[in-house]
């Protein structure tokens, strides 16, 4: 599932020791899926799912009580998906998807860092001028997460904003973007360190994106 890499492996610094003997992460995995067609345009799907991780590889302590990553847990999952897509002949698409799952420590009982119980997107494509220029509008749901060190990350909801424009000159297309368009605040969690004074950083606010391309 996932090789040690060389941070892991070998960074040694004052109180953190190194650790060439890590052992690779293991994962398996169940799910079983359902789709149904709802009519000409609709498709349906739901999943459920289970997996479990051994030898997850976490910082842990040695024989002389520094810092080290050590293989110390096993995690496992378990959630379910429901998604509705819509495509029609005038170019319009639609999509709305919702997850929700459980995830553990095995060995602390305790709910796995960096994991939310829930998310949820919805999207839509508009097509205007004979399918020439489209209109893309995105949001996205995550559920509070837990931080390595006991804290919790908020809720929150993001919008992205997409106007695509297909032939704006022979050979050039063009996209203008807006991400995080109500400039939302929101934090995510990052892997915490003792000499590391933050367990969760803030993201980008509002974001502007122009692409030009040219196909040759």
């Amino acid at each position: 599932f996932r090789a040690p890499n060389d941070y892991e492996m070998f960074y040694a610094y004052n109180t953190q020791s190194p650790n060439p003997d890590l052992k690779p992460e293991k994962i398996r995995t169940a799910e079983v899926v359902y789709e149904q067609y709802l009519g000409d345009h609709l498709r349906a799907s739901a999943s459920v799912y289970y997996y479990k991780v051994n030898n997850l590889i976490n910082y842990g302590t040695d024989a002389i009580g520094n810092t080290q990553f050590q293989n110390i847990s096993e995690v496992y999952a378990k959630g379910s998906e429901l998604e509705l897509d819509g495509k029609w002949a005038n170019g319009l698409e639609a999509r709305l998807s919702y997850t929700v799952q459980r995830t553990k420590d095995e060995i602390t009982g305790e709910p796995i860092t960096n994991s939310p119980a829930q998310t949820a997107k919805a999207g839509l494509l508009i097509p205007f001028l004979k399918q020439k220029l489209v209109a893309g509008i995105e949001e996205q749901y995550l559920d509070r997460r837990r931080t390595d060190n006991g804290n919790m990350a908020s809720s929150y909801f993001v919008t992205n904003l997409t106007l695509f424009a297909h032939g704006l000159l022979p050979r050039l297309d063009a996209s203008a973007s807006v991400y995080n368009l109500f400039d939302k605040e929101y934090r995510d969690p990052v892997s915490f360190q003792d000499q590391q004074p933050l367990d969760m950083v803030r993201q980008d606010g509002r974001t502007f994106r122009v692409k030009l391309t040219y196909a040759f």
